[in-house]
């Protein structure tokens, strides 16, 4: 009768483990479980941005970040297309005199020259086809 009674409540025991497994699979499945915790996650740190961080912080950081990809973007594009902007002297030039172009000289010999060449290369080209 002893090793009944121990059998019987060790099977009431395994059922009632069995249900609470049920009930927590059910539980943590459902939308509805989900809710209330996504809530309180958004609850508190709602309150952990309002009392521990600036507010200012929430407006330079995007900026910042917004002026270091604009200025990595035109370096990228002036890379990629080969852009070069003519530097001008800064206001602080002597006697106020007016922005100064960086001269450019062309030797207009030499590109003749090889302007020749090239069609000197081309002509050989389509007499050897």
């Amino acid at each position: 009768m002893l090793i009944e009674e121990k059998m019987a409540s060790l099977k009431r025991l395994k059922e009632d483990t069995v249900e609470i497994l049920i009930i927590v699979k059910a539980c943590l499945t459902s939308i509805w479980f989900w809710v209330p915790v996504i809530y309180a996650i958004y609850f508190y740190m709602q309150i952990w941005l309002i009392f521990c961080v600036h507010p200012l912080t929430l407006l330079i950081l995007p900026s910042i970040l917004l002026t270091y990809l604009i200025i990595r973007e035109e370096k990228n594009a002036n890379r990629y297309y080969k852009l070069y902007k003519v530097k001008y002297l800064s206001a602080s030039h002597p006697l106020g005199s007016g922005p100064e172009v960086k001269s450019f000289k062309w030797d207009v010999e030499k590109v003749i020259k090889e302007y020749e060449n090239i069609l000197k290369k081309k002509v050989k080209r389509k007499k050897s086809n």
